[in-house]
């Protein structure tokens, strides 16, 4: 029985949720952060759970083939980034093959699912426009790993150079404790009191580079559907998919769907500045989809926060059939959750759900997050169809 404190050696199986790599040591499964497949570790235990053991590294006995010497002096100090010391393609392979499993198992291994090899992103560093500073004891910082005091920085490595560049100017002001240094879509510079409430809402893709490949991939999976005279693009924000798909699909009734009063002011604007047809509504999702008629054969697009969609929506689209489906998501255990939710909604009104497609696309290298767009339906069961 182990403890907090004890020292043991472990090889790394694969890579796990939260960025960590996995291994085990009698039967028993070890989680150890800043690690990778086919490391063999010395690892000092930090939290002995029921079913799992986490773990520091203490020495590399054997270092991985996919490892790297990571550039950040921060790296492992600063708690933003998880994967500065794989090789920057293995990093894209890794994340891949963790967010198929994880949906492929919560779905029971569908058959059939065309499973599309990962987009790495345009940028691998210095492709964040917008990170959030702390303030603490007049200095600027972002916090130390695992703690709420903080490590003064001079650059991040994964921030725009127009954000690096305005770091040793910022102003300390009494009273501030969380700024927020961001580029909108102009590219215009701008910093936010992330303790107020009264600033105004500023919103934008935290990867200009892979969003201008992550929007294409989407309006060309959307143009490819054929039959449908309604689009509705549910969490729809400022806009981001809602403006290219109008533009790309002059002849489609588009339409936003956003509970965000300030992001539908962005969307509405850009809609007249570019004389577009799109229309929005100010709602939730589930809200929404309780008093509007949606056609089978009518285009969805979801697009939600990392906290995934509303169950309530989940279990009104899972309840009739849905021929052409895109979901965007920036959180692979809340898209799994969701389409498994999808899947068990679909069955209970005699439906099946059908996983079509699978791509991921690296919105934030160096970190465990990643993005993924896959396509579905919910189908109606006849003697030629195939549950999954």
């Amino acid at each position: 029985m182990y403890k907090v404190g004890d020292i043991f050696e472990v090889t790394i199986d694969k890579m796990a949720n939260r960025g960590k790599g996995l291994g085990r040591i009698n039967e028993q499964v070890v989680f150890v952060p800043y690690s990778a497949p086919q490391d063999v570790l010395k690892v000092q235990a930090t939290k002995i759970s029921k079913n799992f053991i986490d773990a520091e590294i203490i020495e590399i006995l054997r270092p991985s083939s996919m490892r790297t010497q990571a550039p950040c002096p921060y790296f492992t100090d600063c708690g933003g980034c998880h994967f500065q010391h794989i090789h920057y393609p293995q990093q894209v392979q890794l994340k891949d093959q963790l967010v198929k499993e994880t949906l492929l198992r919560a779905l029971g291994n569908p058959e059939n699912v065309n499973l599309l090899d990962p987009i790495a992103s345009p940028s691998e560093w210095h492709y964040r426009n917008r990170i959030q500073v702390h303030v603490q004891n007049d200095q600027i910082g972002f916090h130390k790993r695992n703690s709420h005091s903080i490590i003064p920085i001079k650059q991040c490595l994964i921030a725009e150079p127009a954000l690096n560049s305005a770091l040793p100017s910022l102003k300390i002001t009494a009273g501030i404790e969380k700024i927020e240094l961001l580029l909108d879509k102009n590219m215009q510079f701008h910093t936010r009191d992330l303790n107020s409430k009264g600033q105004p809402t500023l919103f934008s893709q935290v990867n200009r580079f892979a969003n201008d490949v992550l929007v294409k991939l989407v309006v060309d999976k959307a143009v490819s559907y054929t039959s449908y005279s309604k689009l509705f693009d549910l969490y729809s924000g400022d806009g981001n998919f809602l403006i290219a798909l109008t533009k790309a699909l002059p002849n489609i009734d588009c339409r936003g769907v956003e509970l965000n009063p300030g992001l539908v002011k962005l969307g509405r604007e850009e809609i007249r500045k570019s004389k577009l047809n799109a229309r929005y509504t100010i709602s939730s999702v589930e809200n929404y989809l309780e008093t509007v008629s949606i056609d089978s054969h009518d285009m969805i697009v979801l697009d939600p926060p990392r906290t995934g969609c509303d169950a309530k929506a989940m279990m009104i689209l899972g309840s009739s059939p849905r021929n052409n489906v895109i979901y965007v998501s920036c959180e692979p255990t809340t898209l799994a959750r969701d389409l498994r939710l999808l899947k068990e909604t679909a069955q209970k009104w005699g439906l099946v759900f059908r996983l079509r497609s699978v791509q991921t696309l690296d919105m934030f290298p160096q970190t465990e997050h990643i993005e993924t767009v896959v396509e579905f339906s919910i189908d109606k069961i006849d003697s030629s169809s195939t549950t999954h």
